[in-house]
């Protein structure tokens, strides 16, 4: 649903700002148009029966109106906070994503180097998207870091609570800053630059 809203802001947006640019730029020719425009609409719609023109007109609003109220209840529906556990034969059990959450950031702030870590987990049909804003400490490599962090999810996720992943898990790394005042770091070798 948010690619969806963002489809239509941006169509929205590309609309508007042209608009806004005639508007500005030429009021009074533009009203002229909308007047003249309306006033073929007017003649074009006067010569169609009353009865076809409101039933028409009825119908088109109640599809209207009904597409509205489901796109509304998309939107104000509340996020699933039950995932099901698809492992398991016999039963249907069930986990609530705040559990998956916690039990993510408990894991993952075990790991070294590790300040904090911020777990989103979004369900899905076809399993957990899960998104990982992690605070490390500034020397670490960010690739073996990240793969260890992306292992210790897996890990939770699948092997521990018997969930499927969707997608990629995406991991975005944030280093605390260093120490104001200590001794500055030593810059990489041109060997440790190449591996």
């Amino acid at each position: 649903m948010n690619a969806l809203n963002r489809i239509i802001v941006v169509l929205m947006l590309l609309v508007a700002i042209p608009l806004c640019n005639v508007l500005l730029i030429t009021p009074v020719e533009l009203a002229r148009l909308i007047q003249s425009a309306s006033n073929t609409a007017i003649e074009t719609l006067s010569q169609i029966r009353p009865e076809i023109r409101y039933g028409v007109g009825i119908l088109l609003a109640l599809v209207l109106d009904a597409l509205l109220i489901l796109w509304l209840l998309f939107e104000v529906r509340p996020p699933r906070r039950i995932v099901r556990v698809p492992a398991v034969s016999g039963a249907i059990v069930a986990v609530a994503v705040d559990s998956i959450r916690e039990r993510l950031k408990y894991h993952l702030d075990q790991l070294a180097d590790v300040i904090e870590v911020h777990p989103r987990v979004i369900p899905h049909r076809e399993g957990l998207r899960v998104e990982l804003d992690v605070l490390t400490t500034p020397e670490i490599e960010v690739p073996s870091k990240a793969q260890e962090v992306l292992q210790m999810a897996r890990v939770v996720v699948e092997d521990k609570m018997g969930l499927r992943l969707y997608g990629q898990p995406v991991v975005r790394i944030r280093h605390a800053p260093y120490p104001k005042g200590g001794a500055r770091p030593t810059p990489p070798t041109a060997h440790e630059s190449r591996g």
